[in-house]
């Protein structure tokens, strides 16, 4: 196999530009869900529950990445995970995938948080509508933790077929037989 593009994350998008992209991102998906939630569903809002709000607020995120590994199976072995720190409080999970990965698994692997997730909250926002600010902001979110994924699936849905995956500390390759 032969390396059709190196992809490095870090180099293209940069820590902090992703990270206003997924914030501004969140912002506009929480205004939109907010504005038609309040508008179209009628009710109390319930406030006290507020502690149970902020632990799924912080596991979110590690579930995010635990999504990602579950179509991937087949590499569980290939697996490295590296946590970074930035600003002394802001922990970056990476999983790396050692061993070339088809582009469709790796496409799965990608989308499969986004659908997962975002189908539950988009459930609790009918099954507890009274707490449909706090299910908006989780949702929101999460849709802002997608960003970096939905980016890199674009430059992965433009590489030929049959094309494979592989990560490195650099970043990704996209690899495709001689």
């Amino acid at each position: 196999m032969r390396c059709w593009k190196a992809y490095s994350v870090n180099r293209k998008y940069h820590f902090l530009r992703l990270f206003t992209t997924s914030s501004f991102i969140s912002l506009l998906v929480f205004l939109f869900i907010y504005v038609v939630i309040h508008t179209t569903v009628s009710g109390q809002l319930k406030d006290n529950h507020a502690l149970i709000f902020f632990i799924i607020f912080i596991l979110l995120y590690p579930l995010h990445k635990f999504c990602h590994l579950l179509p991937l199976r087949s590499a569980y072995g290939k697996i490295k995970l590296k946590i970074e720190w930035y600003f002394h409080i802001l922990p970056i999970m990476q999983l790396n995938v050692f061993t070339p990965v088809s582009k469709v698994q790796y496409s799965l692997a990608l989308i499969f948080p986004f659908i997962i997730i975002n189908s539950l909250f988009i459930a609790m926002l009918f099954l507890f509508p009274s707490y449909r600010h706090y299910i908006a902001i989780l949702l929101s979110y999460h849709i802002g933790l997608c960003t970096p994924d939905f980016k890199f699936l674009k430059t992965l849905l433009a590489s030929p077929s049959g094309a494979f995956i592989e990560e490195n500390e650099n970043g990704y390759e996209i690899l495709i037989k001689n």
